[in-house]
Protein backbone atom coordinates (compact mmCIF):
# COMPACT_ATOMS: atom_id res chain seq x y z
CA UNK A 1 0.00 0.00 0.00
CA UNK A 2 1.06 3.60 -0.41
CA UNK A 3 1.33 6.11 2.44
CA UNK A 4 -2.24 7.39 2.06
CA UNK A 5 -3.73 3.91 2.29
CA UNK A 6 -1.57 3.12 5.33
CA UNK A 7 -2.87 6.23 7.08
CA UNK A 8 -6.46 5.29 6.32
CA UNK A 9 -5.80 1.84 7.80
CA UNK A 10 -4.70 3.24 11.18
CA UNK A 11 -7.31 3.37 13.98
CA UNK A 12 -5.45 6.06 15.91
CA UNK A 13 -5.84 8.33 12.86
CA UNK A 14 -9.58 7.69 12.93
CA UNK A 15 -9.65 8.64 16.60
CA UNK A 16 -7.72 11.87 16.04
CA UNK A 17 -9.89 12.87 13.08
CA UNK A 18 -13.09 12.27 15.06
CA UNK A 19 -11.75 14.19 18.05
CA UNK A 20 -10.61 17.19 15.99
CA UNK A 21 -13.90 17.37 14.11
CA UNK A 22 -15.79 16.95 17.36
CA UNK A 23 -13.87 19.74 19.08
CA UNK A 24 -14.37 22.07 16.13
CA UNK A 25 -18.11 21.48 16.17
CA UNK A 26 -18.24 21.62 19.97
CA UNK A 27 -16.84 25.15 19.85
CA UNK A 28 -19.71 26.24 17.62
CA UNK A 29 -21.84 26.85 20.71
CA UNK A 30 -24.11 29.30 18.92
CA UNK A 31 -25.41 26.42 16.84
CA UNK A 32 -26.73 23.81 19.24
CA UNK A 33 -27.21 21.10 16.63
CA UNK A 34 -23.56 21.28 15.53
CA UNK A 35 -22.46 21.36 19.14
CA UNK A 36 -24.45 18.18 19.81
CA UNK A 37 -22.91 16.46 16.77
CA UNK A 38 -19.47 17.48 18.03
CA UNK A 39 -20.08 15.80 21.37
CA UNK A 40 -21.24 12.65 19.59
CA UNK A 41 -18.05 12.59 17.52
CA UNK A 42 -15.88 12.98 20.64
CA UNK A 43 -17.72 10.10 22.31
CA UNK A 44 -17.33 8.06 19.12
CA UNK A 45 -13.57 8.73 19.15
CA UNK A 46 -13.30 7.40 22.69
CA UNK A 47 -15.38 4.37 21.80
CA UNK A 48 -13.25 3.56 18.73
CA UNK A 49 -10.07 3.89 20.79
CA UNK A 50 -11.45 1.63 23.51
CA UNK A 51 -12.79 -1.07 21.18
CA UNK A 52 -9.60 -1.44 19.16
CA UNK A 53 -7.51 -1.40 22.35
CA UNK A 54 -9.10 -4.45 24.00
CA UNK A 55 -7.99 -8.05 23.36
CA UNK A 56 -11.60 -9.14 22.78
CA UNK A 57 -11.57 -7.17 19.51
CA UNK A 58 -7.90 -7.42 18.53
CA UNK A 59 -7.92 -11.22 18.96
CA UNK A 60 -10.98 -11.54 16.70
CA UNK A 61 -9.32 -9.41 14.03
CA UNK A 62 -6.12 -11.45 14.34
CA UNK A 63 -7.96 -14.75 14.12
CA UNK A 64 -9.90 -13.62 11.04
CA UNK A 65 -6.59 -13.46 9.14
CA UNK A 66 -4.40 -16.15 10.69
CA UNK A 67 -7.10 -18.83 10.47
CA UNK A 68 -7.22 -18.63 6.66
CA UNK A 69 -4.09 -20.75 6.04
CA UNK A 70 -2.30 -23.63 7.73
CA UNK A 71 1.14 -25.16 7.32
CA UNK A 72 1.18 -27.69 4.45
CA UNK A 73 1.86 -31.38 5.08
CA UNK A 74 5.08 -33.19 4.18
CA UNK A 75 3.78 -34.36 0.81
CA UNK A 76 2.94 -30.82 -0.30
CA UNK A 77 6.29 -29.50 0.92
CA UNK A 78 8.17 -32.12 -1.04
CA UNK A 79 6.53 -30.93 -4.27
CA UNK A 80 7.81 -27.34 -4.06
CA UNK A 81 10.11 -25.99 -6.77
CA UNK A 82 10.87 -22.69 -5.06
CA UNK A 83 10.50 -21.12 -1.60
CA UNK A 84 10.00 -17.36 -1.34
CA UNK A 85 10.49 -15.38 1.89
CA UNK A 86 9.08 -11.86 2.16
CA UNK A 87 10.94 -9.22 4.15
CA UNK A 88 9.58 -7.50 7.26
CA UNK A 89 12.07 -4.77 8.01
CA UNK A 90 15.62 -4.68 9.31
CA UNK A 91 17.91 -2.64 11.55
CA UNK A 92 20.66 -0.97 9.48
CA UNK A 93 24.24 -0.90 10.64
CA UNK A 94 25.49 2.16 12.48
CA UNK A 95 25.87 3.41 16.01
CA UNK A 96 26.42 0.43 18.31
CA UNK A 97 25.30 -2.02 15.59
CA UNK A 98 28.30 -3.20 13.57
CA UNK A 99 26.22 -4.95 10.90
CA UNK A 100 22.63 -4.87 9.74
CA UNK A 101 20.20 -7.24 11.46
CA UNK A 102 16.72 -8.49 10.53
CA UNK A 103 13.81 -7.33 12.66
CA UNK A 104 12.19 -9.86 14.96
CA UNK A 105 9.38 -10.35 12.48
CA UNK A 106 11.79 -10.82 9.57
CA UNK A 107 13.81 -13.31 11.60
CA UNK A 108 10.70 -15.42 12.15
CA UNK A 109 9.93 -15.35 8.42
CA UNK A 110 13.46 -16.36 7.41
CA UNK A 111 13.65 -19.07 10.07
CA UNK A 112 10.30 -20.51 8.97
CA UNK A 113 11.15 -20.18 5.29
CA UNK A 114 14.52 -21.90 5.70
CA UNK A 115 12.89 -24.69 7.70
CA UNK A 116 10.34 -25.26 4.91
CA UNK A 117 13.10 -25.06 2.29
CA UNK A 118 15.15 -27.75 4.03
CA UNK A 119 12.10 -30.00 4.39
CA UNK A 120 11.20 -29.60 0.72
CA UNK A 121 12.85 -30.52 -2.57
CA UNK A 122 12.94 -26.89 -3.71
CA UNK A 123 16.11 -25.92 -5.50
CA UNK A 124 15.98 -22.18 -4.84
CA UNK A 125 15.33 -19.94 -1.84
CA UNK A 126 14.25 -16.46 -2.93
CA UNK A 127 14.50 -13.56 -0.47
CA UNK A 128 12.56 -10.36 -1.21
CA UNK A 129 12.94 -6.88 0.23
CA UNK A 130 14.56 -3.59 -0.74
CA UNK A 131 16.39 -0.90 1.20
CA UNK A 132 16.22 2.88 1.37
CA UNK A 133 18.13 5.85 0.01
CA UNK A 134 20.25 6.25 3.16
CA UNK A 135 22.07 2.91 2.94
CA UNK A 136 23.26 0.38 0.38
CA UNK A 137 21.95 -2.48 2.53
CA UNK A 138 18.74 -4.23 1.54
CA UNK A 139 16.37 -6.49 3.42
CA UNK A 140 17.14 -9.28 0.98
CA UNK A 141 20.88 -9.08 1.68
CA UNK A 142 20.32 -9.04 5.44
CA UNK A 143 18.03 -12.06 5.18
CA UNK A 144 20.57 -13.84 2.97
CA UNK A 145 23.21 -13.53 5.68
CA UNK A 146 20.80 -15.07 8.18
CA UNK A 147 19.73 -17.85 5.80
CA UNK A 148 23.35 -18.81 5.19
CA UNK A 149 23.97 -18.83 8.94
CA UNK A 150 21.04 -21.24 9.20
CA UNK A 151 22.71 -23.61 6.77
CA UNK A 152 21.48 -22.68 3.27
CA UNK A 153 24.18 -22.72 0.61
CA UNK A 154 24.81 -19.39 -1.13
CA UNK A 155 24.35 -20.88 -4.60
CA UNK A 156 20.79 -21.89 -3.61
CA UNK A 157 19.79 -18.30 -2.77
CA UNK A 158 18.58 -15.50 -5.01
CA UNK A 159 17.86 -12.02 -3.68
CA UNK A 160 15.40 -9.40 -4.90
CA UNK A 161 16.44 -6.08 -3.38
CA UNK A 162 14.32 -3.47 -5.16
CA UNK A 163 10.79 -3.98 -3.82
CA UNK A 164 9.16 -1.79 -1.16
CA UNK A 165 5.80 -3.52 -0.71
CA UNK A 166 4.03 -6.83 -1.24
CA UNK A 167 2.97 -6.18 -4.83
CA UNK A 168 6.51 -5.14 -5.75
CA UNK A 169 7.85 -8.25 -3.98
CA UNK A 170 5.91 -10.36 -6.46
CA UNK A 171 6.44 -8.33 -9.64
CA UNK A 172 10.17 -7.76 -9.09
CA UNK A 173 10.74 -11.43 -8.24
CA UNK A 174 8.92 -12.53 -11.39
CA UNK A 175 11.39 -10.48 -13.46
CA UNK A 176 14.32 -12.28 -11.83
CA UNK A 177 13.15 -15.85 -12.30
CA UNK A 178 14.37 -17.56 -15.45
CA UNK A 179 11.84 -20.37 -15.77
CA UNK A 180 8.18 -19.48 -16.16
CA UNK A 181 4.92 -21.21 -15.39
CA UNK A 182 3.96 -24.61 -13.97
CA UNK A 183 5.96 -24.11 -10.76
CA UNK A 184 4.92 -24.83 -7.21
CA UNK A 185 6.02 -21.80 -5.20
CA UNK A 186 6.11 -21.92 -1.41
CA UNK A 187 5.38 -18.47 0.04
CA UNK A 188 6.76 -17.83 3.53
CA UNK A 189 5.49 -14.81 5.42
CA UNK A 190 3.76 -13.98 8.70
CA UNK A 191 0.41 -15.72 9.18
CA UNK A 192 -1.15 -12.27 9.66
CA UNK A 193 0.26 -11.10 6.32
CA UNK A 194 -0.41 -14.34 4.43
CA UNK A 195 -3.97 -13.70 3.11
CA UNK A 196 -2.91 -10.49 1.34
CA UNK A 197 0.41 -11.94 0.15
CA UNK A 198 -1.16 -15.12 -1.20
CA UNK A 199 -3.71 -13.14 -3.21
CA UNK A 200 -1.01 -10.88 -4.67
CA UNK A 201 1.32 -13.75 -5.64
CA UNK A 202 -1.56 -15.76 -7.07
CA UNK A 203 -2.39 -12.79 -9.29
CA UNK A 204 1.18 -12.07 -10.42
CA UNK A 205 2.19 -15.73 -10.80
CA UNK A 206 -1.06 -16.77 -12.45
CA UNK A 207 0.52 -19.75 -14.25
CA UNK A 208 2.07 -21.14 -11.07
CA UNK A 209 0.68 -22.76 -7.94
CA UNK A 210 1.16 -20.74 -4.75
CA UNK A 211 1.55 -22.79 -1.57
CA UNK A 212 1.18 -20.70 1.62
CA UNK A 213 3.84 -21.28 4.29
CA UNK A 214 2.54 -19.15 7.18
CA UNK A 215 4.91 -18.52 10.10
CA UNK A 216 4.90 -16.48 13.29
CA UNK A 217 1.33 -17.08 14.46
CA UNK A 218 0.26 -14.51 17.07
CA UNK A 219 -3.33 -15.47 17.86
CA UNK A 220 -4.18 -17.23 21.08
CA UNK A 221 -7.66 -17.37 22.64
CA UNK A 222 -8.25 -15.10 25.62
CA UNK A 223 -8.63 -17.19 28.75
CA UNK A 224 -10.40 -14.69 30.99
CA UNK A 225 -13.37 -12.60 29.91
CA UNK A 226 -12.55 -9.66 32.21
CA UNK A 227 -8.94 -9.39 31.02
CA UNK A 228 -10.10 -9.37 27.41
CA UNK A 229 -12.02 -6.14 28.08
CA UNK A 230 -9.08 -4.21 29.57
CA UNK A 231 -7.43 -1.90 26.99
CA UNK A 232 -3.71 -2.14 26.25
CA UNK A 233 -1.19 -0.72 23.78
CA UNK A 234 -0.40 -4.25 22.58
CA UNK A 235 -4.03 -4.89 21.65
CA UNK A 236 -4.20 -1.53 19.84
CA UNK A 237 -1.08 -2.40 17.85
CA UNK A 238 -2.50 -5.82 16.99
CA UNK A 239 -5.78 -4.28 15.84
CA UNK A 240 -3.86 -1.75 13.74
CA UNK A 241 -1.83 -4.47 12.01
CA UNK A 242 -4.93 -6.57 11.31
CA UNK A 243 -6.89 -3.62 9.92
CA UNK A 244 -3.86 -2.69 7.83
CA UNK A 245 -4.05 -6.13 6.20
CA UNK A 246 -7.79 -5.99 5.53
CA UNK A 247 -7.57 -2.49 4.08
CA UNK A 248 -4.50 -3.57 2.10
CA UNK A 249 -6.42 -6.42 0.49
CA UNK A 250 -9.22 -4.04 -0.45
CA UNK A 251 -6.73 -1.48 -1.75
CA UNK A 252 -4.95 -4.03 -3.96
CA UNK A 253 -8.27 -5.37 -5.19
CA UNK A 254 -9.29 -1.90 -6.34
CA UNK A 255 -5.93 -0.72 -7.65
CA UNK A 256 -4.67 -3.87 -9.36
CA UNK A 257 -7.89 -5.56 -10.43
CA UNK A 258 -7.91 -6.67 -14.04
Amino acid sequence: MDKLAESIATPIVWVLVLMVLGLILELRQQRKRLCFVGRILIIAAGLVLYLFSIPAISDRLLCSLESQHRQPDVEVLSSLDLVVVLGAGYHPSGGFRESAEPSGLAYARVFGGVKAFKNSKAGVLALCGGGDDETDETEADVMKTLAMALGVREDKIITEGRSQNTMENATELKRLLVTKGQRRIGLATSALHMPRSERVFRQVFAEDTIVPLPVGYLYKPSKRCLESMIPSSVALQTSTEAIHEWVGMLWYMIRYSR
